[in-house]
């Protein structure tokens, strides 16, 4: 090998290590963050690493900080002695806006700015029952809470899934984040060192497997045999009226012949009561559904219709506060065209809530916690 051939593999390797750095660098600005830990015992299957920052940028933008138990709460205020607990979904962790924007904070800051109200467990992935199933362990980490608020964007699940949310899970101090922290493997401890210092190999394996070598698509093909199906659904149903349609039933292992799940009301009203017999303090269920463009440039709320009554039967039964911000979300649009969901660098109307979207749950769940304060005052 030539002494020049050696001095270009080595500029090669060394442009290759520049540009790697630098991709490193923008990395931090985009996407970064120490990873999480796996957990039994506890509300959640997983927390974020204790003690460490988020920044994600392909939805929204948001730089949020994880506290010591792993979950995202960032301000260094005294926890109130009468705090509230809000539960949720990855809309309710809203990594997606920045932390001063999310729920918990608009919300925080609307209670009492001075003290930290309202401490924030959401976790994304978190639908209704996972949430029921980790209520237990919740209150039991958390036994002081005045209140708890929980954020749902579904209301529609299998009564199997809800009859598994009744094996409720129990806290175990060794769950919880300061103890995992501690606790933590050295190897488990030098990958997350690692993805914090190095955010461009999350960035580099999401790439990888999102990549599809396939042909699927290829030359037209797909969407040609997609038109042909297509065209014979719209000829065996020709007099199937698309409202009559139910909402959403993908995946429901119990729906019966009218696509309804014959048994959801019964296994939502045990799940359900077994909140309330767990905590007697006000419980507070919010449900933000989407929304959709019509032709004529409005919106319509996308509810789950198929499951909405039973939902808020179930609800009242057990003296629990249900709250539907669909009209909210319409009364927003119609008055400066905004819309809850989506970003800029994203389509809008889908994915997670945006700083809007925020806001207006943050006021609905207020709004329903002051009311169930006049109550209890009365």
């Amino acid at each position: 090998m030539t002494k020049k051939t050696v001095q270009n593999i080595l500029s090669w390797c060394v442009a290759l290590a520049i540009a790697l750095l630098c991709a490193n660098l923008i990395s931090f600005f985009y996407r970064s963050g120490a990873g999480s830990i796996q957990r039994e015992n506890a509300y959640s299957r997983s927390i974020r690493t204790p003690n460490s920052w988020i920044v994600r940028g392909a939805e929204g933008y948001g730089i949020n900080r994880v506290d010591e138990k792993g979950y995202l709460n960032a301000s260094k205020l005294r926890l109130s002695e009468n705090y509230i607990l809000l539960m949720g979904s990855s809309h309710a962790e809203g990594l997606q806006v920045m932390q001063r924007d999310t729920m918990a904070s608009v919300l925080n800051r609307m209670i009492d700015p001075d003290a930290r109200t309202v401490y924030n467990i959401g976790t994304a992935g978190h639908t209704l029952p996972l949430i029921v199933k980790g209520f237990q362990a919740a209150i039991e980490e958390f036994p002081n809470a005045d209140a708890i608020m929980i954020e749902i964007s579904r209301l529609g699940f299998s009564s199997e899934d809800l009859g598994k949310a009744l094996d409720q899970s129990h806290f175990e101090p060794s769950s919880a984040g300061e103890a995992l922290a501690q606790s933590l493997s050295l190897s488990r401890r030098i990958r997350n060192d690692t993805l914090g210092v190095l955010p461009i190999i999350a960035l580099l394996r999401q790439q990888i497997e999102s990549m599809d070598v396939s042909f699927a698509g290829a030359f037209g093909i797909e969407r040609f045999r997609n038109s042909l199906k297509a065209n014979a659904t719209s000829n065996d149903n020709s007099d199937i009226d698309p409202e009559s349609l139910p909402a959403e039933t993908a995946g429901n292992d119990d729906a019966g012949d009218d696509g309804t799940d014959s048994g959801y009301y019964d296994a939502l009203n045990r799940a359900l009561a077994l909140l309330r017999v767990a905590y007697q303090e006000p419980i507070i269920i919010l449900y933000h559904p989407g929304v959709l463009t019509q032709p004529d440039g409005t919106i319509s709320i996308a509810r789950d219709m198929l499951y909405y009554d039973d939902f808020r039967a179930a609800c009242k039964n057990n003296g629990i506060v249900f709250v539907d911000t669909g009209d909210t979300f319409l009364s927003a649009y119609e008055t400066d065209y905004a819309i809850p969901y989506g970003f800029s660098n994203t389509t809008m109307q889908s994915g997670h809530l945006n700083q809007l979207g925020h806001r207006i749950v943050a006021e609905a769940f207020y709004k329903a916690w002051a009311e169930t304060q006049d109550e209890e005052k009365n």
